[in-house]
């Protein structure tokens, strides 16, 4: 497995990801609360696709939504090759699962290579697109000027409980998201910054203590010395 992003749940079930095209979602729930020695991973798998379906595609990942489930996968094959275990139960693929964040009982995922977001309520088991390029954000087209959404990577949460996104993407841009309804979609996705060094991409995003700062990491940047955690405050 090609692990990237990881969350911990209030119960103790550990979520992580396959960072690759026709990478899964897992949830690791220890057979002893905070003991990871020990316990049972699953793949979530979408329970109205056919096994073909759940194959990634990048011409068709738009209608993986609906209700899932958690299918538990065959430890001794896990210890081997977690990917060998999930395709074995046909579990649902996605594009570049890179990051996760758990706001409340959802579970988000940024899927790079699919310019989307999606949301996957723990509660209900029903997975839905959060933020999709074209959908409720605009598409990026350089060459019309337009800075829209493209291969979100890490997320954050908010103090308002809003979802922070930043791109692998030139020029790399922080978005913030809010889901009024909380019907799983996000009724407002504004472009929050927009990073101008050529080179520079924004790799990871944390809200500390202070709810005004927002702390960055930036690699990449054809500026000299401006690697590094970079802090933005607000009043």
């Amino acid at each position: 497995m090609r692990h990237e992003g990881i969350g911990v749940a209030p119960d103790g079930s550990v979520y992580v990801i396959d960072e690759f095209n026709g990478g899964a979602i897992y949830r690791f729930v220890p057979a002893r609360r905070g003991d990871l020695s020990d316990g049972q991973l699953s793949a979530l798998k979408l329970t109205d696709l056919t096994d073909a379906e759940q194959a990634w595609d990048p011409a068709t990942y738009g209608t993986k939504v609906g209700d899932f489930e958690w299918v538990a996968l065959d430890m001794n094959l896990v210890t081997t090759d977690a990917k060998a275990a999930a395709d074995a139960v046909d579990a649902t693929e996605f594009g570049r699962p890179e990051d996760v964040q758990i706001i409340s009982n959802v579970l988000y995922v940024a899927n790079t290579s699919e310019d989307r977001v999606i949301a996957i309520d723990l509660k209900t088991n029903e997975l839905t697109s959060f933020v999709q390029a074209g959908v409720n954000v605009p598409v990026e087209d350089e060459t019309a000027g337009v800075t829209g959404f493209n291969s979100p990577d890490n997320l954050a949460m908010g103090t308002g409980g809003q979802l922070w996104i930043v791109e692998d993407n030139t020029p790399s841009d922080i978005w913030v998201a809010r889901d009024s309804d909380n019907d799983g979609v996000a009724d407002d996705v504004e472009l929050f910054a927009s990073l101008k060094d050529p080179g520079a991409e924004g790799t990871g995003i944390y809200f500390g203590k202070d709810p005004h700062t927002l702390y960055v990491n930036i690699q990449h940047a054809t500026k000299p010395l401006a690697d590094g955690t970079w802090a933005i405050t607000c009043r």
